[in-house]
């Protein structure tokens, strides 16, 4: 089935807008990316889950995408349908001390709605950009917390098997890192538990958390957020800024002036240009300090960054085209 079958197909069933060789460029924070042969942001929960199940069952390649951050599409794009949540899971329910909320929600959101129930625990997650979904993938976490800190459970649809729901434990959460990026597993929604504090307290702590990041990183640059991982016990971006790294680029890939764990986009940035400033780094930091920094950001599609041609190429950093930390 090729994708104009795949797209009429798709459009059949009225579940939302059906794309045909997007630019993901248009989806990603970076601003980078090459098309997506089919683009689809179904309507609804129970659209989205009948798409799943539909390319599933007729084994077309997919990739459920969220608000774009953390991720460097290839220039080559994807020839795959691409899902979009952001209609499909932006559901939020408060219950006492348990919010309950899609995969789709951004997290700035979702800590402003604990803001508004007088629940603490999410405050951090108000500097981070994105969605849950993307959250409980990298266990995303800022200021001292972590998505591990606060997930209960996790509703995922699994390939082959369909919708379960895991403990926090099922979700193996480590720095940076979870089985969902091993297991394939594609977030519904995620409950978790906060405890009630002083709404005053609680603002306070989300203004202090804002202005820091808009003090410290590179807002309103098209980037994909820290690129590298922290090397325990030190920072990636203090080893990156101290060899001079600041400001170095490849076409119109730099690094952020502000904080040197940054790349942005200046305008028409590829992913090959990130990717070549990235192995600059990595060679330059391994050859001071004999450190190799893996990386934070997703690489997605075919190309450098994993095996050319595979679909379910999905580069998380520890492999692919920054193997080495000097070619």
């Amino acid at each position: 089935m090729n994708a104009s079958e795949i797209a009429t197909e798709l459009r059949h069933w009225d579940i939302g807008p059906v794309l045909e060789n997007e630019p993901l460029s248009r989806h990603t924070s970076f601003r980078i990316g090459g098309p997506a042969s089919v683009y689809v942001q179904p309507n609804s929960q129970e659209d989205l889950i009948q798409i799943l199940n539909w390319v599933d069952q007729h084994e077309i390649p997919f990739f459920v995408l969220g608000q774009g951050t953390n991720v460097l599409v290839s220039d080559l794009g994807l020839d795959a349908v691409v899902i979009s949540t952001s209609r499909a899971l932006r559901h939020i329910l408060v219950d006492q001390e348990r919010i309950v909320a899609g995969a789709g929600v951004l997290l700035t959101k979702l800590a402003h709605k604990a803001h508004q129930a007088a629940l603490q625990g999410l405050e951090f997650a108000v500097s981070i950009p994105g969605t849950l979904g993307g959250a409980l993938v990298m266990n995303a976490g800022a200021h001292g917390s972590e998505m591990r800190n606060i997930v209960e459970q996790i509703r995922v649809w699994e390939p082959g098997y369909g919708i379960k729901t895991l403990s926090a434990t099922d979700a193996g959460f480590e720095y940076r890192r979870s089985q969902f990026m091993v297991r394939h597993w594609i977030a519904l929604e995620a409950s978790m538990t906060l405890k009630h504090g002083d709404m005053h307290a609680i603002l306070d702590n989300m203004r202090h958390f804002m202005d820091y990041r808009k003090r410290t990183q590179p807002v309103g640059d098209a980037n994909a957020g820290s690129v590298f991982k922290n090397p325990h016990p030190d920072y990636a971006g203090r080893l990156i800024e101290s060899i001079g790294a600041k400001g170095w680029h490849v076409g119109d890939a730099v690094v952020s002036p502000v904080h040197a764990n940054f790349i942005v986009n200046r305008g028409k940035a590829k992913a090959r240009d990130v990717l070549t400033l990235m192995r600059r780094i990595r060679c330059h930091v391994f050859q001071r300090y004999h450190i190799v920094l893996r990386p934070e950001v997703r690489w997605i599609g075919p190309g450098e960054g994993g095996t050319e041609g595979t679909w379910e190429n999905l580069w998380y950093g520890e492999g692919g085209g920054l193997q080495e930390p000097c070619e």
